[in-house]
């Protein structure tokens, strides 16, 4: 069970053979809790520097607080005042692994990529070391501001230039990093989708990564993960933006016949479903309350958009066994919905009882977004959907001051 995965596929009978393994020689993974967090931004450095191949950005990100926000224990501080349970943290995978397959942390790389390193690592120590379980998560984008999803430096995971094999060494290795936190869980990617119209490669060809070899993908990471030994969690998003509504869809997938994220994960192992010796996998999706389901207004369309949109996916792990975990949600306290004219409260009240009501199936949920206050400030929309629930002041010492969306979802913190 050792070594690093360098295919697309894994077969049952090796999958076996390390499943017996680790029966032998590992903990069983602990009882599913449910918790309630955030989604922590600024590190994956947004849509207008993540593309590395560019010269400006050859030396790496800037370590002086212009590239990313130099997140301070502080803010940990005010987020743990508050109970948050968990952070999905979010990193670059460019800046992570300059080149694919190099080391992480990378010892010969120059000043700025250690820094980064070191700045994100320093903050999941210092989460974890309060209790705070920690989700790390690669987001990638693309030069004309667009969601990458499953890509490096704009190319698709899967093609020649990012074989699967490079996202499974890229796991491979962080996995070795936070294996001994058992706080520590990983999501795989931030929303695989299929946008040809603007997603694109560095040559401009149009980004067509099926539904399929996502999962082929995903596959190849659970495995490469479990062969460090780390029996976290693993947190697996879907094609389609991974949004909630669609997870039973076939509309964005690339191939002919399409497949929807339900079937791809009951049968990507040539028939079989996605497979994990620990059984430790859950289902990440995302959900806006928008008309579109984007969260690039501020508009909410009713008091039970949330629960409507994530039973599509919640009903069917729940068939299956599995458990799902919303990795993205958030609105604005001060909107009113467009069916009856409803406060955002009672939005927030409808999906607490909701999510309490499911939680045999319902793992966490990670609110859009928070983090540096300088960085990320806008409880909105406003064109692109923030909500930020981020401390409205941070002098370097102390972080304090809320957003009308804290006030609006601190009590539910546990």
């Amino acid at each position: 069970c050792s070594g690093t995965a360098s295919s697309t596929s894994v077969t049952m009978s090796a999958n076996r053979t390390c499943a017996a393994q680790f029966t032998a020689n590992t903990p069983p993974p602990p009882p599913a809790q449910q918790f309630l967090g955030i989604s922590l931004t600024g590190m994956e450095m947004g849509y207008w520097n993540t593309y590395w191949h560019a010269a400006t950005y050859a030396n790496g990100p800037a370590s002086n607080g212009s590239s990313y926000p130099i997140f301070k224990t502080a803010l940990i501080d005010y987020f743990a005042s508050k109970k948050v349970g968990a952070f999905r943290f979010l990193l670059s995978w460019e800046a992570m692994q300059p080149n694919l397959y190099d080391p992480i942390p990378n010892s010969a790389a120059n000043a700025n990529f250690r820094a980064y390193f070191n700045q994100y690592k320093a903050i999941v120590d210092y989460a974890t070391s309060k209790g705070i379980q920690v989700i790390i998560e690669p987001w990638e984008a693309t030069t004309d501001d667009q969601l990458c999803g499953a890509c490096w430096n704009g190319w698709p995971v899967g093609s020649t230039t990012v074989p699967v094999a490079a996202f499974a060494d890229f796991w491979s290795k962080m996995a070795s990093v936070y294996k001994d936190n058992p706080l520590v869980s990983y999501g795989l990617i931030n929303e695989p989708n299929n946008n040809p119209a603007s997603n694109h490669d560095p040559n401009g060809a149009a980004i067509r990564q099926s539904t399929m070899a996502w999962f082929q993908a995903a596959q190849a990471a659970i495995t490469a993960i479990r062969n460090t030994g780390s029996t976290q969690r693993i947190y697996v998003p879907g094609n389609c933006w991974t949004a909630a509504s669609d997870w039973t869809s076939t509309w964005c997938d690339a191939a002919s016949p399409p497949v929807s994220n339900a079937t791809a994960w009951l049968t990507v192992n040539n028939g079989t479903p996605l497979y994990d010796p620990l059984h430790n996998i859950a289902i990440e999706v995302h959900t806006y309350l928008d008309s579109d389901q984007s969260g690039n207004s501020s508009q909410i369309t009713s008091v039970s958009a949330a629960r409507n949109q994530i039973a599509t996916t919640l009903d069917w792990a729940r068939q299956q066994g599995l458990k799902v975990y919303l990795g993205e949600m958030g609105f604005c306290a001060t909107a009113k919905t467009t069916s009856g004219g409803y406060p955002a409260s009672t939005v927030w009240a409808d999906f607490i009882n909701y999510f309490n009501a499911n939680s045999d199936t319902f793992l966490g949920h990670t609110w859009w977004a928070g983090g540096d206050p300088a960085w990320w400030n806008d409880p909105c929309a406003n064109g692109g959907g923030h909500f930020s629930v981020s401390p409205t002041s941070c002098n370097g010492t102390t972080c304090s001051g809320d957003t009308a969306n804290m006030l609006m979802i601190q009590n539910d913190f546990k």
